[in-house]
C-alpha cells in the first residue's frame, strides 16, 4: 500500500514537473506569462520578442499589414495557428505576424483556469495594439487579429480593452467550453470588430455552433470533417481533427487557387443530403473574404490536402 501511495506521489511530482502547475494569473500587463514574438520574410527564423510597452519603430519598417496569430488551449507560438497559418502568410503576404504565446497559462489539465486567464491576456494583446496605434507605427485597418480555439475567444475579448475599435478578427473554430453560457462581451461576437468572420469544424464538439459574426462559415456542416474518420481512432483524437480544420483551411485559403467557396442555405444546417441550392448566394471563405459578405455560409472540402473544392464543390 505504501509502495503504491509513494508511486502515485511520485507521478504526480513528475507530472506537474514536466506540464507545470496550473496557473491563474491575477496580475497586470505586461505580464510574464503573456509575450509577442514579431516575424516578418526577413526575419522568420529569428523572431524579436517584443515588448509591448518599449515598441521600436524600426522593427516595423517598412510598414506592411500586420497579422496578429493567438493559438488555444495547451499552446504556444508554434502551435495551431502558427504553425500553419504563420508560414503561409510569410511564403505568400507581404505582412508582419506577431504570434501570441501565452502557454504557460493554458498548460494541459488546467482548462478551467485557461477559461479564467482569457481577460488577462486579452487585455495584454489589447495594450499591445494599443500602443502600436498611440505610437503611429500602424493604423487600426492595417491590423488583422486571427484566433484559434481559446484564442478566438480571447480575441473576443480584446475588442473589451482596445482604445480604437478593431477592424477585423477572424474566430477559427472558437472555443465553446467555458463560453457557451458567457455573455456577449466575454466571447466573441459581431460587435468586437468592423469585420469578424468565423469558421467552425467541430460544432458538436470544441467549437461554438451558433453564429458569432458578421459571415460564417460551417466547412461540411461544421463538424465531422472528412478525412477525420480514417486518421484517428480515439474520439478525443477525432474531435480534435475537426478542430484542428479550421487553421489548416485557413492556411490553404492564403494561397489556394481554387478556393474555399460557400453557399447560404434556406434552412441551414438542416440541409444535411442537399447542402444548397446553385441560385443561393455565394461568399469566398478564409483570407480573401469580402469586407462585404454576410450571413451563414455552407461547403464541402476534399478529404486531405489540397482541401479546397471551388465554386463547383468537386
Amino acid at each position: 500500500m505504501r509502495a503504491t501511495v509513494f508511486l502515485i506521489i511520485a507521478y504526480c511530482v513528475y507530472a506537474e514537473a514536466q506540464i507545470g502547475p496550473c496557473i491563474v494569473d491575477t496580475g497586470d500587463c505586461p505580464s510574464e506569462n503573456v509575450e509577442f514574438w514579431l516575424y516578418s520574410n526577413e526575419t522568420r527564423d529569428s523572431p524579436v520578442l517584443l515588448d509591448p510597452l518599449d515598441l521600436n519603430p524600426s522593427d516595423f519598417e517598412p510598414p506592411r499589414p500586420i497579422e496578429i496569430l493567438i493559438h488555444g488551449y495547451t499552446g504556444h507560438r508554434d502551435f495551431a495557428p502558427n504553425s500553419n497559418v504563420r508560414p503561409a502568410l510569410l511564403d505568400h503576404e507581404n505582412v508582419y505576424v506577431i504570434s501570441v504565446d501565452y502557454g504557460p497559462l493554458v498548460r494541459e489539465p488546467c482548462y478551467p483556469q485557461a477559461v479564467e486567464n482569457v481577460p488577462l491576456v486579452s487585455k495584454c494583446l489589447a495594450q499591445l495594439i494599443n500602443n502600436l496605434l498611440d505610437r503611429g507605427i500602424s493604423q487600426s485597418d492595417q491590423l488583422h487579429i486571427i484566433g484559434f480555439s481559446l484564442g478566438g475567444q480571447v480575441a473576443g475579448q480584446t475588442a473589451n480593452y482596445v482604445t480604437e475599435k478593431l477592424h477585423h478578427i477572424t474566430g477559427l473554430d472558437p472555443a465553446k467550453p467555458g463560453f457557451i453560457t458567457k455573455p456577449d462581451t466575454e466571447r466573441l461576437d459581431a460587435s468586437d470588430a468592423k469585420l469578424v468572420d468565423g469558421i467552425h469544424t467541430d460544432v458538436l464538439a470544441f467549437g461554438m455552433l451558433g453564429s458569432l459574426g458578421h459571415v460564417d462559415f460551417y466547412p461540411n456542416n461544421g463538424a465531422l470533417q472528412p478525412g477525420c474518420i480514417e486518421d484517428t481512432i480515439a474520439a478525443a483524437n477525432f474531435s480534435n481533427c475537426n478542430h484542428n480544420r479550421a487553421p489548416i483551411y485557413y492556411a490553404e485559403s492564403i494561397y489556394s487557387e481554387k478556393g474555399f467557396w460557400g453557399r447560404q442555405c434556406i434552412d441551414g444546417i438542416g440541409s444535411l443530403l442537399d447542402p444548397c441550392s446553385e441560385d443561393t448566394p455565394e461568399a469566398l471563405m478564409g483570407y480573401h473574404v469580402s469586407r462585404d459578405a454576410r450571413g451563414d455560409y455552407y461547403l464541402r472540402t476534399a478529404s486531405d490536402s489540397p482541401y479546397a473544392l471551388g465554386r463547383d464543390g468537386e
